[in-house]
C-alpha cells in the first residue's frame, strides 16, 4: 500500500494506514488520511479525490481561511466539519486574517514589528508555544475531542483531515488518533515527520517570496521556523500529555470527553 498519495494540485496527502501498535495490531489501509487543504486540488486531483471513497472531511481551518480558501466539492455524500482549535500565535494569526494578496506581506511586517519590539522568542518558541496551546487551549480541546467523537462514527470513514499545509493542527490531530489506536511512539514521529519531506519544495517556494519583503536573515529565519517540520515540536505535545495526564488515552478521556466506549469502538473501526 502506498503512503505518500500523489493528489493533483495538492502536496501532502497520505493514507494513515500501516502503522503497528503496542499490542500488535495495525492500523487499516483506505480508512484514514490527513493532507494539506483541499483548496488546491485540481480537476484531476479531485476526481483522484473521489476515488478514496471519503465520508468525512475534518477541516480545522478557520472562518477566515475557509472564507478565502474554500474546499471544492467533488462528493456530495461527503460531510465536513468545521474544528477551529483556533492556537495560533499573533504572527501567524495576522497572516491568516490578511486578505490573500497580502498575506505573505503581513507576515513578513508583523515578525519584523516582534523585531523592532524586542519580542521574538527564538526561532522555534512560537510554534512550541502553539503545540502547547492545543493541548490546554479550551478551543483547542472543543475542536480536536469533536474530531475524535466524528471519526468513532461507524459511518464516518473514510476520513481526512486537515489545515492549511497538513503540519501543525493536522499533525496534533493525527498524534492523537493514532495514539488512542496504540500506535508506537517512533511511528508517530515518523508519521509527522514525512510532512517535512513532502512540503521541501513548497517551503522552498515560500522562503523565496518573503526575500521580496525583507533581507533581514534573523526575520527570515524566523518566518522559516512556522513553516518548518520538526520532531522538537510534536515531541514537545506528547512530552506534556505524558507528563500531566500519563498519556494520550487518559488525556483524551480526561479533557477531552472521550469515553472508553468510544475507544474501544476506535479500535475496531480502524484496527486489523
Amino acid at each position: 500500500m502506498q503512503r505518500n498519495i500523489p493528489i493533483s494540485g495538492m502536496n501532502n496527502f497520505r493514507d494513515m494506514g500501516g502503522y503497528p501498535t503496542y499490542d500488535g495490531k495495525t492500523v487499516k489501509w483506505g480508512k484514514l488520511y490527513r493532507s494539506d487543504h483541499i483548496f488546491n486540488a485540481d480537476e484531476q486531483g479531485l476526481e483522484q479525490l473521489k476515488s478514496l471513497g471519503i465520508h468525512t472531511i475534518i477541516d480545522y481551518r478557520s472562518k477566515n481561511e475557509i472564507e478565502k480558501y474554500p474546499n471544492p466539492q467533488f462528493d456530495e455524500r461527503i460531510k465536513t466539519y468545521q474544528l477551529d482549535p483556533d492556537a495560533h500565535a499573533a504572527e501567524l494569526a495576522a497572516q491568516f486574517s490578511s486578505s490573500k494578496d497580502k498575506e505573505d506581506e503581513n507576515l513578513v511586517k508583523k515578525v519584523t514589528e516582534q523585531k523592532e519590539k524586542g519580542l521574538l522568542t527564538g526561532r522555534d518558541g512560537i510554534v512550541l508555544e502553539q503545540y502547547r496551546n492545543f493541548i490546554h487551549k479550551e478551543e483547542s480541546k472543543k475542536a480536536f475531542g469533536a474530531m475524535l467523537h466524528v471519526v468513532a462514527r461507524p459511518e464516518a470513514a473514510a476520513v481526512v483531515q486537515h489545515c492549511r499545509g497538513g503540519k501543525d493542527r493536522t499533525g496534533f490531530g493525527t498524534m492523537l488518533l493514532l495514539g488512542i489506536l496504540g500506535v508506537e511512539r517512533e511511528a508517530l514521529l515518523e508519521d509527522y515527520m514525512l510532512t517535512g519531506k513532502n512540503r521541501l519544495e513548497r517551503n522552498a517556494e515560500k522562503m523565496e517570496i518573503y526575500k521580496t519583503y525583507t533581507s533581514d536573515q534573523e526575520v527570515l529565519d524566523y518566518l522559516y521556523s512556522f513553516i518548518d517540520t520538526k520532531q522538537d515540536f510534536i515531541e514537545a505535545s506528547m512530552q506534556e500529555i505524558e507528563q500531566v495526564y500519563g498519556g494520550i488515552e487518559e488525556y483524551v478521556k480526561e479533557e477531552l470527553g472521550v469515553t472508553e466506549e468510544e475507544i474501544e469502538r476506535l479500535k475496531e473501526l480502524y484496527l486489523e
